[in-house]
């Protein structure tokens, strides 16, 4: 098998785990967390300006505001910018999250989604302020209006706001994808053991070539 993000951090009984449980190959045992429905939402979580910041090193990036990601984000839009077009050519629907924490208004341009990313005509965009997209929103009701069935969700941060999106969106009845390089997180190792679990637990996680030949297959 080709090396996942967190391969690095199993250890040889780590690995036995999960392949005697079977979580390589089916996920949680519990419920069905493998596969794609026929009716797929595009879901881009909280890539804006204050969380995204300057292509700096994060370290500097924080001193302009301490919950920016400077190169680990921009490292990560260089993917998640040519997904976010193959899936609009694809004619998936796309939803946009943003946080808006205190002090910020909506209307902060801290606050506006970046510029590669701006939503465009019909897109709909989902205010919250806290972690999961559901949390205080309507996007439950969007999505059954829409007949969504199937949820590929991108952004950050792998560990919060998307991790928490993602369990809520398992835990409502929808298949949920994530594409591995298309989400981001400010701690390496709080990524990567987050993609494990997700993979694990909640999602199919894989690289985003391959999330791109899924989408395409339906």
């Amino acid at each position: 098998m080709p090396e996942r993000p967190w391969d690095s951090l199993l250890s040889d009984r780590d690995r036995e785990v999960i392949e005697a449980a079977g979580y390589d190959e089916k996920g949680a045992s519990n419920w069905n967390t493998r596969g794609v429905g026929d009716s797929p939402m595009l879901l881009i979580i909280d890539v804006q300006r204050v969380t995204v910041g300057a292509d700096v090193p994060i370290t500097e990036a924080v001193e302009e505001s301490r919950i920016a990601m400077g190169e680990v984000a921009h490292s990560a839009l260089e993917h998640i910018v040519p997904f976010v077009e193959f899936v609009r050519d694809q004619e998936i629907p796309v939803t946009h999250t943003r946080v808006v924490p205190p002090p910020y208004g909506p209307d902060d341009p801290e606050v506006q989604i970046v510029d590669a990313l701006a939503p465009r005509e019909g897109e709909a965009v989902v205010d919250k302020r806290y972690a999961s997209a559901f949390f205080g929103t309507d996007l439950v009701s969007r999505l059954i209006r829409a007949n969504v069935d199937t949820l590929v969700v991108v952004g950050d941060t792998t560990s919060g706001c998307l991790r928490a999106t993602v369990v809520d969106a398992q835990q409502f009845g929808f298949k949920v994808v994530v594409p591995e390089e298309c989400v981001f997180d400010r701690i390496d190792l709080s990524h990567r053991a987050s993609l494990l679990d997700m993979w694990m637990k909640y999602a199919t996680v894989r690289p985003t070539s391959e999330v791109r030949e899924l989408l395409a297959d339906g």
